[in-house]
């Protein structure tokens, strides 16, 4: 538990190790430059857990610290930054897990000229959401004057440490939704991640390479923001890089959808944006620029339909993998392409081939089967099955009425059909809930006899054409 009240904030600061090389323990008497003076001792940050135990830990704004938190917020806009502090520290009373009181209170404590005191309050933010406000500290007016001491140097040498930590913790960590965010979860170390930070905005999401995700909010125009009543809930799009650690800020379409999100890796590389009447591409600087030339089809690949609230992915064709597909992405059998055997689900069931994935070894591919092609309200017609890439076995793992799967790792799966998501363990543990996850990556798949209202099924553009809360954009950080 950690206390910000007034007499405790120097004991708090941090745990500061005088070490040789960053070690602990004894303190070796100094080196001697060569007029005889020994060098200043290294100060070095101890590390922090990054990450979160449990999602829970990133609901703050609905526990008690945040009505102080939003008066600080109020006291913030009017450079009123001994009362940001007073509240803060108020807010984090209520709540010592309160992130966004912890960095606003550092920025409010380098305001006032406090370098002394904001350690332990810039950490704790940091350590949470290393991926939203490690950089931030590094350029943040507010923390410039810290940055210049022997203690600010020494955190500018943690950040860079824990950058590198936090990246590889991405790299082995599996992507989950939880109201309306996207988390990443390391299974190794148990730990949660924010990817994005829309506040419950996120619609659906793509992984349009192995590290990057496109993903889609929707959520009040900037107009609306700023008091202008006529702007409208429209849709808006951001990147997850995984590989650098970073989130962009979503970019506003301007439409309600419908839209599709692809992406081309060969004529105007990267992720493109059509919205029924042309295409856009998001550049490496995350601006909307047109393409080169009006494409005559959509690219290759995967692709992401979002009209509203309403998501869906197209992953078809499979790799490694043919079938006779129909045009809902349905198919009697499947045929593997290493071993060229052919997989079928018990008759009438079709294999959804839009919901299939690969384990991570590539021994086995998971789907969801529609298990007949008439069902009644309600009625359980879904199934998820694992075959053997090898012998072609397949293996029934749960029904429901709708559901998405995901690999967590080469024998456990992740299945989501509503209210959470469960862990499937093939070597037979019981399912275990994946605690406070309420979705994957990829939506759930209802069979196809379920209808689908028309006004949120997705148009694809014609390419011929050729043409939540919000975040708190605001508070004290860097742009960009």
């Amino acid at each position: 538990m950690c206390y910000f009240g007034e007499v405790r904030m120097r004991a708090l600061a941090v745990v500061l190790v005088v070490a040789c090389g960053g070690r602990g323990g004894d303190v070796p008497p100094p080196a001697k430059k060569d007029g005889g003076v020994p060098d200043a001792p290294v100060l070095d940050i101890q590390a922090r857990t990054l990450g979160m135990p449990d999602l829970g830990s990133y609901m703050w704004r609905k526990r008690g610290g945040h009505p102080a938190f939003r008066i600080a917020r109020t006291a913030e806009a009017k450079n009123a930054w001994a009362d940001v502090v007073t509240t803060c520290k108020q807010a984090l009373t209520a709540d010592p897990g309160h992130l966004e009181a912890a960095w606003l209170l550092a920025a409010g404590l380098g305001k006032l000229g406090k370098t002394d005191e904001l350690l332990a309050p810039l950490h704790l933010a940091v350590a949470g959401d290393l991926g939203k406000w490690g950089h931030a500290s590094l350029e943040l007016p507010e923390l410039q004057a810290f940055l210049k001491t022997p203690h600010g140097q020494a955190w500018q040498r943690r950040i860079e440490t824990d950058r590198v930590a936090y990246i590889a913790a991405l790299a082995r960590s599996v992507i989950v939704a939880s109201a309306g965010d996207l988390y990443a979860f390391d299974p190794e170390a148990k730990r949660w991640y924010r990817v994005t930070r829309t506040f419950g905005a996120v619609v659906g999401a793509l992984r349009v390479e192995p590290t990057k995700i496109a993903y889609v909010t929707r959520q009040r125009s900037a107009q609306r923001r700023s008091g202008d009543d006529r702007g409208k809930a429209t849709l808006a799009i951001g990147i997850v890089d995984l590989a650098r650690g970073k989130t962009s800020r979503p970019i506003e379409l301007g439409t309600k959808g419908p839209v599709i999100v692809t992406y081309s890796a060969k004529t105007d590389p990267g992720i493109w944006i059509g919205n029924g009447t042309g295409w856009k591409r998001l550049d490496d600087n995350y601006n909307l620029v047109s393409l080169s030339a009006p494409p005559k089809t959509r690219p290759p690949g995967p692709w992401l339909e979002v009209k509203n609230r309403t998501a869906r992915v197209r992953a078809l064709p499979v790799a490694g993998v043919t079938a006779d597909w129909d045009d809902k992405g349905l198919a009697s059998a499947i045929r593997i392409g290493k071993s060229n055997r052919v997989v079928s689900v018990p008759a009438p069931g079709l294999i959804d081939g839009n919901t299939a994935a690969w384990s991570p070894d590539r021994s086995r591919i998971a789907f969801v089967a529609q298990l007949d092609d008439t069902c009644a309200p309600n009625a359980v017609n879904a199934a998820a099955f694992v075959a053997d890439a090898t012998t072609g076995t397949i293996t029934e793992i749960e029904r429901a009425e709708s559901m998405a799967i995901e690999w967590i790792s080469d024998r456990k799966l992740m299945i989501d059909k509503g209210g959470g998501v469960m862990v499937f363990d093939l070597d037979g543990a019981p399912p275990a809930p994946l605690e406070g996850a309420d979705g994957l990556l990829h939506p759930r798949r209802r069979p196809t006899c379920t209808p689908i209202p028309p006004e949120d099924v997705p148009q694809e553009p014609d390419p011929a054409d050729g043409s939540g809360e919000p975040s708190t954009d605001a508070m004290v950080e860097p742009p960009g």
